[in-house]
């Protein structure tokens, strides 16, 4: 490898790479994303296997895409540690050989009229055709330090096997990520999973939503102390203002009221309690709020002026 960035640095127009950038990959849109995590691949894998059957009989709860994949035909190479040091190679020698030969590498790139910003990936890799199987993997030579070359097959064995496409993590534990596109309400379908999850899963085992099922959770929890912190700054914001401890407990005394109205006329209408509808129901408490603020006030102002507490709220009520 040396020699070649020696070689291809002296070609105009070529520059090597520095370091290798990590590849980013694409995340999927599913609204109903979790993984099932625990401390064992092929524990979490039976498990994702019978927790997805369970809730394949859910109503309204959709198909459900599992990305786990353990059986997948790979080569697996045994090196034989002794033989490599006797030789005076290292096991990132080999593997680097094999994989240059095998599934190539990036090694530079190639800009043919510098400074139009488009420039050519240049992969080293086998000729066409040249390794189609295990035998021409076993043919491949490996240089020593003295010069010499070996044949791959004299220090490892390729053995066929069968392991995981791609091995997912998530919280520093295995996982098998679930996707899918519920019809009933994301909130449903979390309580869903979650019960069926807490039916089978052992301990040490747990399912983690993801995607925007988790941030329905925080949205949730936001909202909740959003409702409560305004209930707080109401109360304090109107004790200063009618200079009353006992008067602002009415204005919170309709709050729950007013809220428990629009969750009737959500079960009324067919209705589901989703974020935009919070957020209704945060205005519906602010109008709500307001009215019995001015209803207050004006009852204060007709007792001022002698009125009883009856004859004041009939003519502050219209």
């Amino acid at each position: 490898m040396r020699e070649l960035e020696q070689r291809f640095s002296q070609v105009p127009g070529v520059e090597l790479f520095p370091t290798r950038m990590p590849t980013i990959g694409g995340q999927r849109g599913e609204p109903l994303q979790f993984a099932l995590v625990g401390p064992e691949l092929d524990r979490v894998a039976t498990l994702a296997f019978e927790l997805q059957e369970r809730l394949a009989g859910t109503a309204g709860l959709g198909r459900l895409d599992l990305d786990l994949q353990l059986d997948l035909p790979q080569l697996e190479m045994q090196l034989s540690r002794e033989r490599v040091g006797s030789l005076g190679l290292t096991t990132e020698t080999v593997a680097m050989a094999v994989n240059v030969l095998a599934g190539g590498v990036d090694v530079a790139q190639y800009n043919d009229d510098p400074g139009d910003g488009e420039r050519y990936d240049l992969r080293l890799k086998a000729a066409p055709r040249a390794i189609n199987g295990v035998p021409d993997l076993s043919r491949i030579y490996v240089r020593v330090p003295a010069g010499d070359l070996v044949r791959l097959d004299n220090i490892a064995r390729l053995e066929k096997t069968q392991g995981p496409a791609v091995v997912t993590r998530y919280d520093l534990q295995y996982a098998a990520n679930f996707y899918g596109t519920p019809m009933i309400a994301e909130a449903s379908a979390i309580a869903v999973v979650e019960a069926a999850a807490d039916e089978l899963l052992p301990a040490g085992y747990r399912v983690r939503m993801k995607g925007r099922a988790a941030e329905f959770g925080k949205t949730a929890g936001y909202m909740l102390f959003a409702f409560v912190t305004a209930i707080v700054l109401v109360y304090m914001v109107l004790a200063s203002q009618f200079n009353s401890f006992i008067q602002p407990l009415v204005v919170m005394v309709a709050q729950p009221l007013a809220i428990i109205g629009g969750v009737v006329a959500f079960w009324a209408t067919g209705h589901s309690l989703n974020i935009y509808s919070i957020i209704g129901l945060v205005l519906l408490v602010g109008l709500v709020a307001k009215n019995s603020i001015l209803l207050i006030d004006l009852t204060n102002q007709r007792r001022a002026t002698g009125l009883p507490v009856y004859e004041a709220l009939l003519e502050a009520c219209p």
